[in-house]
């Protein structure tokens, strides 16, 4: 093959997807240097699995080269999660800047690129630390020149193949990793994207990005440091001015390290390691309107780390802030549990858990504060019982009525803040979500103004019923034009049990059609009875 076109690149990246979901496990193993995040295969799956979703939103039409990178470019940025997460994605922005409007890509051109790649991950990070992803892409982008040939297949395998050598080379770099007897994990995890890349040009065209990861054979020796900062602080703000990158980079060299900074396309990334997590996001919502945001103590991660292969059974110290939720699906459970909820007690309309089984899992946590998220009217009561049952903790009932609800109010919690801070934070979080359910009617019925036939799909707003129909699409859209969905700045749809991925994506991409201004997102809830619950905000 002798150039990249879009399709072609769109595959490519797919592929490298692939790749790199399959060693997810592998990569969160190695990560701990040079900061103990422990989820670098994670986040770099994250970036890469939210550009793909773009790349599926993308008309048949509109899938040049370009518009294929500018998707891969915004789904990278958005999907980021950590460190490695992020300078990937200024990888692909340099890529796409490099490629100049170019409708194809010869070898010469994806050199250029890979140039440019370098200089906007570089310019990126406030002090780039080698031995990382930072140095494979230098190297190559060095190298590249040395590989010229007018077969891009061949191209890309040499620099694939030398990516391996670099990543094998990244302990000469960081003592660290020779203490410990390992590689870069985020350089590692470039280099399997890289090795996508070329087995789609070598002809491997299929994709497959529903993989498990492949676990490491042995836990890796990790050598105990210590921490100059505790906190892994993540914020993206929509900005409403301009921005002072050099000023922001003084600002938070004085207050941390690790730091990334990203200003494109309206949105302002930021990755800083700080004793001052508050300090830090306050600082960067004076450029606007806060999008993400995300708080790790990475003492507590590093030590979940090392005490890996060791006897666990020791008493945890007490934190400030313990968290259940009440939820019904295994997609759900996953996505509490990534937001770092203690607990998650099996129950919905159909299931309600007891308050025993409250009081229960209150008493599994160990802190000073525990936050109960119902997300269902009937369990508000049964879980309000329980604060007068535990000695020596403070229960807060969230009254969240919706999945919905509970997922909007976890989103504001801010375990730097107090609970009386917290507080207003979740009642100003429920006040701006609208929640939509669309399941089947059970019975014939009568709702107000709505006439409701066994079988039929019927849509509930916050509760109420507002629609019914024999098409699941008319009911779905019916409660989206009734919360004047076309002003909504997100729109998030959980998709249930009952309904197949190939099915939630087409109702996803007619969304994306109809209301292009919104940040459309979508999971799977795998929730039972409810085929869609879908959030407005």
């Amino acid at each position: 093959m002798k150039i990249i076109d879009g399709k072609t690149m769109m595959t490519c990246f797919k592929k490298g997807t692939e790749v790199l979901l399959t060693h997810v496990d592998e990569l969160n193993a190695l990560n701990v240097f040079p900061v103990p995040d422990g989820d670098t295969g994670s986040n770099m799956a994250s970036a890469m699995l939210e550009a793909c979703r773009n790349l599926d939103a993308l008309e048949s039409n509109k899938r040049d080269l370009q518009s294929v990178l500018e998707a891969i470019e915004s789904g990278t940025l958005l999907g980021a999660r950590g460190n490695s997460g992020v300078i990937l994605s200024q990888i692909f922005r340099g890529f796409r800047q490099g490629t100049k409007n170019k409708k194809m890509l010869k070898v010469e051109d994806f050199i250029l690129a890979l140039k440019s790649a370098r200089e906007t991950a570089y310019n990126a990070v406030m002090k780039p630390v080698e031995g990382t992803m930072l140095t494979v892409v230098r190297i190559l982008a060095t190298d590249a020149d040395k590989y010229v040939t007018d077969d891009m297949t061949e191209f890309v395998q040499k620099i694939w193949q030398r990516s391996i050598q670099i990543v094998n080379n990244t302990p000469k770099y960081l003592q660290k990793l020779r203490d410990a007897g390992v590689v870069d994990s985020g350089a590692k995890g470039f280099s399997y994207i890289i090795e996508g890349f070329y087995r789609v040009l070598n002809g491997e065209t299929a994709i497959n990005l529903n993989v498990e990861n492949v676990t490491t054979g042995e836990i890796v020796k990790i050598a105990q440091e210590d921490l100059k900062y505790l906190y892994c602080t993540e914020v993206m703000v929509k900005t409403n001015k301009d921005v002072d990158v050099d000023e922001l980079r003084n600002f938070y060299g004085s207050i941390g390290d690790s730091i990334i900074l990203v200003n494109s396309s309206g949105i302002l990334k930021l990755h800083v390691h700080t004793n001052t997590p508050g300090v830090a996001i306050d600082k960067a919502l004076e450029y606007g309107e806060l999008y993400k945001s995300k708080i790790d103590n990475m003492k507590t991660q590093h030590h979940q780390i090392i005490n890996v292969s060791e006897d666990l059974n020791v008493p945890k110290e007490k934190k400030s802030y313990g968290i259940i939720v009440i939820a019904d699906g295994d997609g759900f459970e996953s996505i509490f549990k990534s937001l770092g909820v203690d607990v998650v007690l099996n129950g919905g309309h159909s299931s309600n858990p007891s308050t025993a089984q409250i009081k229960e899992a209150v008493e599994s946590i160990n802190a000073q504060n525990i936050l109960i998220f119902p997300n269902n009217s009937n369990i508000i009561m049964a879980a309000n019982s329980v604060k007068d049952m535990t000695n020596g903790k403070k229960v807060m009932v969230i009254n969240t009525s919706t999945i919905q609800q509970g997922l909007a109010a976890l989103f504001a919690f801010n375990s730097q803040q107090s609970l009386l801070e917290n507080e207003k934070n979740f009642k100003e979080a429920l006040s701006k979500v609208k929640s939509i359910e669309v399941t089947k009617a059970i019975r014939d019925s009568q709702f107000q103004k709505v006439d409701v036939k066994k079988d039929q799909y019927i849509s509930l707003v916050d509760g109420n019923i507002v629609f019914s129909s024999e098409s699941i699409d008319d009911a779905v859209f019916e409660a989206l034009e009734e919360v004047q969905a076309k002003s909504a700045e997100v729109i998030t749809i959980f998709y249930g049990k009952e309904i197949n991925e190939d099915e939630a994506n087409v109702l996803f991409k007619e969304c994306q059609i109809r209301y292009p201004s919104s940040d459309i997102e979508l999971y799977y809830g795998g929730q039972p009875y409810y085929h869609y619950l879908i959030s407005i905000e």
